[in-house]
């Protein structure tokens, strides 16, 4: 079987622009199990764009992580084709191929009587990189996933909170800068402000990583935050919706992908509607001249702050001037005419 082969080798050092996200297709992807009738996964075909978080969203055990795991073959296929980059992974050494895929699970599965730089830097050390190129890629990968290597680095998993071994756990999915990386429920065991603090974190770090990245989740929300596209998934891993998640909001496919919106749509799409979708009031003073907003940010962003805060409008400010303010009335007018309203039951992150 030949290696993975890619345009341009993991780099590893912090000298060299990171190894960018390749496509992947699954083409008629199957996964039968002895003695079942139905198919766990049944024939599913998807292209997931170089660069991009998509998310595999739907009930238990409908097939998603089966469908996720068979992408780096921790599971054999029972049929269909699987390419990454066009190359076909069933002509790849397993070994290989699982070297160069990031792999972050919701149990993170730190080794524990290994230090936090020894569980970073296992990939790496089976890849034979030499011990000063190790070194510093630990370092480097720590300080990126906001762990100061000086103080952690000889540590040992139980020495740490769940977030942190969370935050080891992405470091050591990126240490040999793979161009994909698999992520199953990486956030769900930790308690939700941690939660919602390494999802932005992450977020922010995908902006500048720009890893093809599939990630799965029972918790639609969090697919709306962290994804470019949303596969809702039906038993089977059939596919009832495969889209943006402004596209999902707005035009749910059926009552199935509808149920898993649910309530509050016009809110949550507040989330992808800049706060200069709005004009802006030119007259008056907001409430507080501390809390901002920019022309870019969100309006279900603006609209957190001034309830957080109680404010009725805030600033909006670019490059240091002030453009003008946005009212919470304003965006709740906005999200009137979609025809739901603030009852409807939506979630503010």
């Amino acid at each position: 079987m030949s290696d993975l082969t890619l345009d341009k080798p993991a780099t590893g050092g912090s000298s060299q622009e990171p190894t960018l996200g390749v496509p992947i297709s699954l083409k008629k992807l199957t996964k039968r199990y002895p003695g079942t009738d139905k198919a766990a996964v049944d024939a599913v075909d998807m292209e997931i764009p170089a660069g991009e978080i998509v998310v595999f969203v739907g009930p238990s055990g409908c097939g998603k992580t089966t469908t996720m795991r068979m992408i780096n073959r921790m599971i054999q296929p029972s049929d269909g084709v699987i390419e990454i980059d066009g190359q076909d992974v069933a002509s790849l050494n397993d070994t290989t191929l699982r070297r160069q895929i990031g792999y972050v699970i919701q149990q993170i599965g730190l080794i524990p009587h290994l230090t936090i730089a020894a569980n970073v830097a296992l990939v790496p050390k089976l890849l034979k990189w030499d011990k000063k190129r190790i070194a510093a890629r630990v370092d480097e990968m720590l300080t990126v996933v906001g762990l100061d290597p000086e103080q952690y680095r000889d540590r040992y998993p139980r020495q740490l909170s769940g977030g942190q071994q969370q935050r080891v756990g992405v470091a050591r999915a990126l240490a040999a800068d793979p161009p994909i990386m698999l992520m199953d429920e990486p956030f769900g065991a930790v308690d939700p402000i941690t939660r919602g603090r390494l999802q932005d974190e992450f977020r922010n770090l995908q902006e500048t990583l720009k890893k093809t990245i599939v990630f799965v989740t029972h918790d639609f929300d969090e697919a709306l935050k962290l994804g470019d596209r949303i596969a809702v998934l039906r038993e089977g891993s059939q596919i009832a919706q495969y889209d943006t998640p402004e596209n999902i909001l707005a035009n749910p496919a059926d009552d199935f992908v509808a149920g898993f919106i649910g309530e509050g749509a016009a809110l949550k799409r507040l989330q992808f509607e800049p706060v200069s979708s709005l004009p802006l009031d030119q007259g008056g003073s907001p409430a507080s001249s501390e809390v901002t907003v920019t022309p870019s940010d969100s309006l279900h962003h603006a609209l957190d702050l001034m309830v957080g805060k109680g404010l009725s409008s805030i600033s909006v400010v670019e490059g240091g001037q002030s453009r003008g303010s946005v009212s919470v009335q304003a965006i709740l007018a906005r999200v009137g005419r979609t025809g739901d309203g603030v009852g409807a039951g939506g979630s503010h992150r």
